[in-house]
């Protein structure tokens, strides 16, 4: 499978004590659209800086379109788009003026599909930048990421701060216009059931390691939800079904989420004898607060 993004051992620590990013080992599809998705303060950001050259590693490689992320950042830089959280821009500017100062640093730069943009993102050239809303302003962030149409998309939680319903729009309106180019989307976000709707790869970062990475329908049917009943509560029910990621009991109903569901896991559950045994699918949200905890909302 061909990789737009591949990361060998990629450290980062600030100090001695305090690691970021933990040898991680990272695979991005050529045309997916991939969600990093991890709890703030995850590693998230610290890895796509190292990956766009912004921040230093401590360890390891990272490679962006077959490139080194230190070696040919400059080359990268002018092939990769990118959007962060809250982007500066010269508020003095209006959205023309802003166009056109970043026309010149891309030999690439399209004005027909900027135009094309600008008007699909509903956005008035002569408006200033600082009078621009928050979903605006990142909207602008966009298209100035890819009028010069780059291979890929970076993405770094760029719906802080938005009400749900620009989130949304925003979100879907990404993927749309750089899916009709056949790119890839990379994108971090800790708002896990937004994701859902738009992403079909996934990986999963905690405390700077990586934990898990799939396609989103793989991930899906690996981790589930049973839901054993029992005229007596069995003891120690997490050590008798492997792979117990959570487990809930109320009264005689035992509702266990596991991981690497298989039928040696059915096989588990049915040896424990319970009046009732429902599998049920979970959201990616469900999934996600499983393996890492709540999600914590803007």
């Amino acid at each position: 499978m061909d990789h737009v993004i591949e990361t060998r051992n990629l450290t980062k620590r600030f100090g001695r004590k305090s690691l970021a990013v933990d040898h991680l080992a990272l695979q991005v599809p050529r045309g997916s659209v991939f969600a990093f998705l991890g709890r703030n303060g995850a590693g998230k950001t610290t890895t796509i800086r190292m990956l766009l050259h912004l921040l230093d590693k401590t360890a390891g490689t990272a490679q962006i379109l077959g490139l080194d992320s230190v070696q040919d950042a400059l080359e990268i830089k002018r092939r990769v788009g990118f959007v962060g959280d809250g982007q500066l821009m010269y508020d003095w500017m209006s959205v023309d003026e802003m166009i056109w100062f970043c026309k010149g640093f891309y030999q690439g730069w399209d004005d027909a599909f900027a135009g094309e943009m600008k008007t699909k993102l509903e956005l008035s050239g002569k408006t200033k930048v600082r009078a621009l809303s928050r979903g605006q302003q990142a909207k602008l962030a966009l298209l100035l990421a890819m009028a010069y149409r780059p291979e890929l998309l970076i993405l770094d939680e760029p719906t802080t701060g938005l009400d749900v319903v620009v989130r949304r729009n925003f979100l879907e309106g990404v993927i749309e216009l750089i899916q009709e180019e056949g790119r890839t989307v990379f994108f971090s976000s800790h708002i896990v059931h937004e994701v859902e709707r738009v992403a079909d790869w996934v990986g999963i970062i905690d405390n700077g390691r990586l934990i898990h990475c799939s396609t989103l329908e793989e991930l899906k049917a690996k981790v589930k939800r049973l839901v054993l009943s029992f005229e007596t509560m069995p003891a120690d029910l997490a050590k008798k079904l492997p792979n117990t990621l959570l487990l809930s009991e109320a009264g005689r109903q035992a509702t266990i989420i596991v991981n690497d569901f298989s039928e040696d896991t059915l096989a588990a559950a049915r040896a424990l004898k319970p009046s009732r045994l429902d599998v049920e699918d979970l959201s990616l949200e469900d999934i996600f607060v499983a393996m890492v905890g709540h999600p914590e909302e803007v």
